[in-house]
């Protein structure tokens, strides 16, 4: 926390002095203090373009351009727009995953790629993994969170706009960069490598073809080590007023690769004519081994000291050979996870300018993919008295004696396969009308062909009833040694064992399945294998009309955009408890989509903005599924159904900004914004006894189904402040600030009468930036903390569950060795944070802890 707090009030004290030397500041990227002409480059020509697009952008609108995302060792595209106002990112095994803009959740924003929507691999929701895109390959990032007409309705919280390189961006007809980086890992000592390269070209007589061909791979083997205890319930016998039943940690072993390529084909045959052909291609796999300690205690049981922080319960451990005692269940879960998700998006377009009249057009697909693919064995074991210190925030809870391999019998075998498969066809036409002097009128139309099928089979194998035929881990010399999680950084060993001999329970599980050892359980198979299934289309027309009109120092731009939204969705639905039949859901619905945004320049250094729009997010795939899933671990039951009549959610969203661009490189904004949101969709969860679903009778299970509330609101003030000190004397003027602070409150009206903060709003986000540039030398420090947000309602509300604070420090440093070649060193978390969840508003009951240490690296660049 020093740390930030050094560069606050170093960003506040360079505000001050900026104020005061505005003017001076006005002239001094063109002349330095000593007289010397300072050549705007690197990291400072890429803030400026930057700025310069969002000065000229009609709508609100942040940019993270080209050697901006370079200047930080952000792994991903999620990393780059994090440092952007209003921007918060979810992390995912140490590495940022996806994006909520201003509170909302990230499956309610817009994604796009050159303007046209880029769909998604991520399974069944509309939130797309920015961790599956390199940012090396791409000209800039643009997070819109005002549009105009002429953009996507889709998009509450804003929308995220990739848009790629062309040999037209270049100032030189022919450019070449690449880099390449190798690291070290603190945790797993291992060496993560990455690398990148792209090519643009112009050619021809007049230089009227452009050809951009671009690719990038890294590779990164990892450990994250993690705590989870969940089922938190208050508790007066206890200090932190509840407890949890069960404690779980593992150490996972990873291995993520990402594949990315990028091409763009331009031809200009003249002044007025464009054609051009451009493609994204992204892979991303990952391997991963979850050996899994869960130990399950019955808190009504406890005897709790008077301290309130340790005690114990008693139970009777198994029998070497497996025979079940009673009291505490001690699981050891072994998951073999092998992911892959691929990306693949191309379109076709181009411009006619016919004088005071243009015509744009463009027709795209894509194609995305994602399998997942993973084995999951189970063993159960009493282990007897467990004791339990409650002292630390990661507490301890232990068996006096561990279960060996000989007592863990064999429980579950799973074997899940699911492939989500999505195709996209899309066209648009877009016509500007110039009106001589004051602006342009704009109208078009697009239409948008999604096609989306995900199947999932996951077969079940579950212990024999004949106790005869029933097994442990060591009966067949399966087990593994213990293995220490460190999920602090205090150098406490949580012993995870016995493990797996995982060749030999693969080779075993392989010979025995489905005989008298491994039987199948048909009743949850052929849920397992039905109920998540289904195909969904869903077909969007859309036309806009929109003005953009000057009038001296105002600029109005009002618009108005109609999506219709058809939607045909087949599935398989559970009829009273014993049947699976097919279902075939249609529905369609229609949005009118206002919005007015006046831009005030009263001078050439201060704009003001105000806006009126109105948006939609459509509910995620699997809301829509008519049919569900069932999840049966014995005590630990639950269903899930989905809802195909679900309404969309929609928002009328008021702005407000002032800006200040009071040198080259230099901005102070401040905005307000407000978001007024009907149809909400959270599941509701009901507890029944006794339920019978396909021949099985269940003493207790949770279903949920989704629904649509009534509404809710966002409203935040945002602020970020950047400059360039080229005024400052001697080495002084390479130094550089960027503070971004962001304050959110919403409120969500839930129908069982209570309130609740919307998912994914953080209260506050704030970030602080020192970079430098001078000669040779670039560097940067940078500092971002996401407030805690909530993740899920709960029902009752000591249920709800919730991210959070995290606070990430990174740095990089390069130099400059020869004309166009650099070396460079990154530091990747340097203060050892863990991503944390908690539960019931309470931070000290924790439900997850997941530590991935830090991760440093050296590299060489070169541009030419």
């Amino acid at each position: 926390m020093h740390t930030v707090r050094t560069l606050g009030m170093l960003g506040i004290s360079l505000l001050s002095f900026t104020i005061a030397n505005a003017a001076h500041a006005q002239s001094a990227v063109s002349e330095g203090s000593d007289g010397e002409e300072i050549v705007v480059t690197g990291q400072r020509a890429s803030q400026k373009r930057a700025i310069e697009a969002k000065r000229d952008a009609i709508g609100i609108l942040d940019v993270a351009a080209a050697d901006e995302m370079g200047r930080l060792p952000d792994r991903n595209v999620s990393e780059v727009v994090e440092h952007l106002p209003a921007v918060g990112v979810t992390y995912d095994q140490g590495e940022g995953r996806y994006v909520a803009i201003r509170g909302v959740p990230s499956n309610l924003n817009g994604y796009t790629l050159n303007g046209m929507e880029i769909g998604n691999p991520d399974g069944t929701t509309r939130s797309l993994p920015l961790d599956i895109v390199s940012g090396q390959l791409l000209n800039r990032v643009e997070v819109a969170k005002v549009k105009t007409a002429d953009m996507d309705g889709q998009g509450i919280g804003g929308a995220i706009n990739l848009v790629s390189q062309t040999a037209f961006d270049f100032k030189e007809a022919f450019a070449f960069s690449a880099s390449a980086k190798a690291g070290y890992q603190e945790l797993n000592k291992k060496v993560p490598v990455q690398g990148d390269a792209s090519l643009a070209a112009r050619f021809g007589a007049d230089e009227q073809f452009g050809l951009v061909l671009g690719v990038s791979y890294s590779y990164r083997d990892f450990n994250s080590e993690g705590f989870y205890p969940d089922n938190w319930k208050p508790d007066a016998r206890f200090a932190r007023g509840g407890t949890p039943d069960n404690i779980k940690y593992t150490e996972y072993s990873l291995a993520r690769r990402r594949l990315g390529g990028t091409g763009s084909f331009d031809w200009h045959p003249s002044d007025r004519q464009t054609f051009y052909v451009r493609g994204l291609y992204s892979k991303f796999t990952e391997d991963e081994i979850r050996p899994r300690y869960r130990l399950d205690f019955t808190t009504t049981a406890f005897t709790v000291n008077p301290d309130g922080l340790t005690g114990f319960t008693n139970g009777v451990a198994s029998s070497a050979t497996g025979t079940p005692g009673s009291g505490p269940e001690r699981r050891e879960d072994l998951r073999l996870d092998y992911k892959a998700k691929w990306l693949a998006s191309g379109m076709v377009g181009g411009t006619t300018d016919f004088g005071g009249f243009k015509l744009a057009y463009e027709g795209g697909y894509s194609r995305n993919q994602t399998l997942d693919q993973f084995p999951i064995w189970q063993f159960r074991c009493n282990p007897g008295r467990v004791t339990f210190d409650f002292s630390e925030p990661l507490y301890v809870a232990k068996p006096d004696a561990e279960c060996t391999a000989n007592q863990l019998q064999f429980r579950q075998y799973q074997y899940s396969h699911q492939l989500n498969d999505e195709t996209i066809w899309q066209g648009k036409v877009d016509g500007t009308i110039d009106v001589r002097d004051i602006g342009f009128i704009k109208f078009g139309a697009k239409y948008r062909n999604t096609d989306r099928k995900f199947d999932q089979d996951t077969p079940t194998w579950v212990r024999a009833s004949a106790t005869a035929n029933r097994w442990t881990l060591g009966q067949y010399s399966l087990g593994g040694a213990a293995v220490c999680v460190y999920p602090d950084n205090t150098g406490r060993c949580f012993s995870n064992g016995p493990t797996f001999n995982i060749p030999a329970l693969q080779a075993f599980t392989a010979q025995h399945l489905g005989d008298a050892l491994m039987p199948l359980d048909a009743a949850t198979t052929l849920a397992n294998n039905s109920l998540s299934d289904f195909r969904l289309k869903e077909k969007v027309w859309a036309g806009y009309v929109m003005a953009n009109l000057t009038f001296g120092a105002v600029t109005v731009t009002p618009g108005v955009r109609y999506e219709r939204t058809s939607l045909d969705d087949r599935g398989n639905a559970l009829r009273g408890g014993t049947a699976i039949v097919p279902v075939t859901v249609s529905n369609s619905y229609d949005d009118f989509l206002p919005s007015l945004i006046v831009k005030i320049a009263p001078s050439d250094q201060v704009i003001v903005r105000l806006a009126y729009s109105r948006s939609l997010g459509r509910p995620e795939y699997s809301s829509l599924n008519p049919g569900g899933s069932i999840s049966a671990l014995g005590t630990d039951n639950s269903a899930s159904f989905g809802n195909p009549d679900l309404k969309p959610y929609r928002a009328d969203n008021l702005d407000a900004t002032a800006e200040w661009y009071f040198a080259p490189g230099g901005l102070f904004s401040v905005g307000a914004f407000a978001k007024f949101i009907k149809n909400p969709i959270f599941s509701k969860a009901t507890a029944l006894t006794n339920a019978t679903i396909l021949g099985v009778t269940y003493p207790t299970i949770s279903v949920s189904q989704p629904f649509n509330a009534d509404r809710g609101d966002i409203i935040g003030i945002e602020a970020q402040y950047q400059q360039q000190f080229t005024f400052l004397p001697g080495l002084l003027s390479g130094l550089g600030v960027q503070l971004t602070g962001t304050l959110t409150d919403s409120n969500l009206k839930l129908p069982n009468g209570r309130t609740s903060t919307f998912p994914s709003q953080s209260r506050y986000l704030y970030g602080a930036e020192l970079f430098y540039q001078r000669g040779p030398v670039e560097a940067s420090i940078a500092y971002h903390n996401t407030g805690h947000a909530l993740l899920a309602v709960g029902d009752p509300s000591y249920n709800d569950q919730y991210n959070d604070d995290l606070r990430r420090l990174d740095a990089k440093a390069s130099v400059a060795i020869l004309k166009g070649v650099r070396i460079f060193a990154e530091a990747q978390n340097l203060t050892d944070e863990p991503t944390r969840q908690y539960q019931g508003g309470n931070t000290n009951w924790i439900i997850q802890n997941e530590r991935y240490g830090r991760t440093f690296y050296m590299g060489v660049s070169a541009k030419f």
